[in-house]
């Protein structure tokens, strides 16, 4: 009967045990689990705090201004009559990333001046290409914003082997239009 008994007690204690690991075991998955997906990896929080927030709006002190002019400027606009000239005047900055993910040695500002000239060139084409009852509605501008801001990325992004969006906006501060 001791025998028995003895047999009994280590298959109870084996069973026990085996049930001990197995808790253990899932324990340790679902911990695992829980980290990689609900807390995220350090990447996407690296990405999310040098980008500002999740949704990829930067943060005011991520960013500076950069005026393209000193002065207002005035653009001549398409026009249908070749007797009467219409023109636009605007005032515009680019409000840009104060550092490069890729290149963090690069002067943002350096950057944009080397190619001021071109990217004065395109907002001059763009006006060239806009009439003066599409530069009336409102969403024009918008669109201008939007436009350029992608040109101009793209231009100081030519032959980069990391592109990435230097300007996150143009900002027209004056648009009189005639």
């Amino acid at each position: 009967m001791t025998e028995g008994a003895y047999a009994l007690g280590s298959k109870s204690s084996y069973f026990i045990m085996i049930i001990a690991i197995a808790v253990l075991a899932l324990t340790s998955a679902a911990l695992a689990s829980y980290i990689f997906f609900v807390q995220g990896t350090p990447e996407k929080e690296a990405v999310a705090s040098s980008e500002g927030s999740v949704t990829g709006v930067p943060k005011e002190e991520d960013l500076v201004k950069i005026p393209l002019y000193e002065e207002k400027r005035v653009f001549n606009l398409k026009s249908d009559d070749p007797d009467k000239a219409s023109m636009i005047q605007v005032n515009a900055t680019l409000k840009c990333y104060k550092k490069l993910k890729y290149d963090k040695k690069a002067v943002v500002e350096e950057k944009i001046a080397s190619y001021s000239e071109e990217i004065q060139e395109l907002i001059v084409k763009f006006f060239l290409t806009k009439k003066i009852d599409e530069v009336k509605d409102v969403a024009t501008m918008d669109k201008a914003s939007e436009v350029l801001t992608e040109q101009i990325n793209g231009l100081v992004n030519k032959g980069s082997d990391h592109p990435e969006d230097i300007v996150c906006k143009v900002i027209f501060s004056e648009w009189i239009f005639q």
